[in-house]
Formats: C-alpha cells, structure tokens, sequence
C-alpha cells in the first residue's frame, strides 16, 4: 500500500509538472503573441504620424514627385556638345504661361535671350579692338541668370546698371541655371575673344557649384516645368557616363515611370514615410561607406583644376578674373566647408574675389526652388559687386579700358 502511494505520488508530481510545462508555454507564446502585436501596433502609429507630420513639412513623396516632373524638353531650350546648354528665342506661348503663374518672374526672364541663348538684351557681336568702353564678361550658374529676380533687378543687371554710370560699358551675362564652373570656362572661352573682355566675372555659387563641376554640361535639359535633369552620371572613380532619360527620371523622383511598376510598388511609392527612410538609408550608407567624402575630395579637386584653368586662360588674354563668392542662406549666421573651400582655392591660386555675407540676412533667400535671392537680395548684391569693381579698377588707376 505504501509502494502504490509513492507511485501515486510519482505519477501526480509529473502530471503537476507537465502541466506547469504545458501552462508556460502558454503564457511564453500569449507573451510573445502580445510583444509582436505591441510592436505592430506602435509601428502603424508611428508610420501614420510620421505620414502627418512629413505632410505638414511639405516633403514629397515618390510619386508627388513624379506626378511634378516629365522628361519632355522645353522648346525654349537647347543643348549640345558645340554651343553648349542656352534658351531659345520666341518659343513662348499660353501654356507656357500656365507652367509659370506661379514664377512670372521666370517667364519674364524666358522672354529676354539674345541671338547666343542667353538672357541678355545685347546680342553677343564681335567688338572692335578700338573699343575704349569698360568691358566685363559674367559668368555662372542660377544667381547669375537671375532666377527669382524680376526683369532688370538681377545681381547682374543692378551691377551693370551702377557701372555704366561712371564709365562706357559692355556688360555681357553668359550665367545659365544648373550650371558649374567648367561650363564658366566654357562660356568664357567662346565669348572673351569676341567681347575683348577686360575682366571675367565668375559668380560661385557655394551651394551647388562644386558638384556642378562632377559632371559635363552638353546633355542638361529643362523641361517645361523648368526643372533639369542632366544624362550623365559617374562611377567610383568619378569617371562621367551618358544615362538614358529613365535612368535619369529614377534619378530625380526615386522612382522608375509609374507604367513600369506592379499593383505593391504603385501603393509603397505614394507614401512619404517610405520615401524618407530610402532617403535617409542612403544617406547613411553613403556617408559610412566614404562616398561622401570622397566625393567631396573629387568636388574641390575639380573646382580647384576650373578655376585655375579659367584664370590662366583670363590672363593669357590681357584680362582679370574676379570671382563673387555668392553665399547659402546656411552660410550668413557661419561660413559651412564649402564656402570656406572655395575661399581657400582662391587665396592659394592668387585669383581676386568678393565676399561679403554681413549685407544679407536669411529673409533675402527663399527656402524652395533652390534656395535663392529674392528681390532685395539680388539688388543689395548687385550694389556692392559693382562698389568692389570700381573701387578696384579707381585703385589701379585704370584710364584706358582698350584691348592691344
């Protein structure tokens, strides 16, 4: 009796236990069960209100950013590898007034291109060696242009007005959006000859001119919103190749033609939330890899080579570069790298520049569509450009403005 006790004993404990075991079990997988769907749920509130808040910032995803681009060239624009990137003349009409009700400014702009496809209202014609007239080639990208000023209100033209005052002028803007200083090499070599320029005057945009210079200029196309792509990339060793327009459309907008994708990717490429985190995966990728700073070892190495090219061929010629060192909105409260880089290639290369980030404030720059001057930005620039030159030609005692 007592041996059938103990094993009574026995079998009980053993059931006891596999029933603790069975009850575990139970709760680890009710556990887990609840740790997963915690996780998912505060993932899906965290997706939405970071889906809220990425709207109310105005950050675009994919497809905003394809439903805002096309790669249909503009007819008011050209480009080729002899005469470079340019405007044309008279291509403009009422849908084209469509595109820029929001930037009259620019089609105002579209209005104004010379027989050469710039925005200047004097055609770019041979002028005689006799010319006593002060002359000043300008070069650059967007600010040179003039984007965001109205007509005769540009850096440029408010510095040319101001020159003409004190002496005979020749003033010839060969600035084209989108563009670095190699394209300035470029233009300067086509235009000085013509002009018998006495000074070149190269406005250096810190904010993108240095990655400009990564990338040839002869495949760079606008279209009619305005926006430009351009049909290169380049590899690891910086190396540029030719990309087709669809490599160069998922370049812009992060995706390829919606026509191409399946029922999933047209859903994932409609939230912002996704866009941003692609974003910023490759921005840290990038960043740990060294891409970043590779690239911007290749930047500077690139500008330095531009810049010194374009000085030398300045001087070859009997004339002066002087290089306006146009800063970033991020630039005026402390000067960032590439500011400070360019200031630094210009020292070293003896090569005169103006700098001078104390007259604006960032209420002069506007904070989309490139981050450039408004109006009073343009104007207060434009003034002090023009004080610097002529304080420097009063300087050098400078009588006679003609080319032996």
């Amino acid at each position: 009796m007592i041996l059938t006790g103990k094993k009574n004993l026995n079998w009980t404990k053993i059931i006891l236990m596999e029933e603790k075991d069975t009850i575990t079990k139970i709760s680890k997988g009710k556990k887990w069960k609840f740790i997963f769907s915690t996780l998912v749920f505060l993932s899906v509130v965290i997706i939405i209100i970071t889906e809220i808040l990425l709207y109310f910032f105005h950050y675009d995803s994919t497809y905003n950013r394809m439903q805002n681009f096309t790669l249909e060239q503009a007819k008011w624009w050209t480009c080729d590898s002899v005469s470079g990137p340019r405007y044309v003349a008279n291509q403009l009409d009422k849908t084209d007034s469509e595109y820029f009700k929001d930037q009259l400014w620019y089609y105002n702009r579209l209005k104004i291109v010379n027989n050469e496809g710039y925005h200047d209202r004097d055609d770019f014609k041979e002028l005689s060696t006799a010319s006593d007239s002060l002359k000043i080639l300008v070069a650059g990208d967007s600010f040179t242009w003039g984007a965001s000023a109205d007509v005769d209100s540009s850096y440029v033209d408010v510095f040319e007005s101001d020159v003409k005052k004190v002496y005979p002028s020749v003033v010839w803007n060969t600035g084209i959006p989108a563009t670095g200083t190699n394209h300035a090499l470029f233009t300067t070599k086509k235009f000085l000859p013509l002009q018998k320029s006495n000074y070149v005057l190269l406005g250096f945009y810190v904010g993108n001119d240095f990655g400009d210079n990564l990338v040839p200029f002869d495949q760079l196309i606008f279209n009619k919103q305005a926006a430009c792509y351009n049909l290169y990339d380049y590899d690891k060793e910086f190396k540029p190749y030719k990309i087709s327009k669809r490599e160069a459309y998922k370049k812009i907008t992060g995706s390829y033609p919606i026509e191409e994708l399946n029922f999933l990717q047209k859903i994932m490429i409609r939230s912002r939330f996704i866009t941003f985190c692609k974003e910023m995966t490759g921005k840290v990728i990038n960043r740990l890899s060294g891409n970043k700073s590779r690239t911007t070892e290749q930047q500077y190495k690139m500008t330095r080579e531009y810049l010194k090219q374009l000085n030398e061929y300045v001087k070859q010629n009997n004339a002066e570069l002087i290089v306006y060192v146009i800063p970033a909105a991020e630039d005026i409260d402390k000067k960032e790298s590439q500011y400070l880089d360019v200031v630094k290639i210009l020292q070293e290369q003896s090569i005169s520049y103006f700098e001078n980030t104390s007259i604006f404030s960032k209420t002069d720059y506007l904070k989309t569509g490139g981050g450039h001057w408004k109006n009073r930005g343009h104007v207060i620039a434009g003034h002090a450009l023009s004080k610097y030159v002529l304080d420097l030609i009063a300087k050098k005692q400078q009588k006679t403005f003609r080319k032996n």
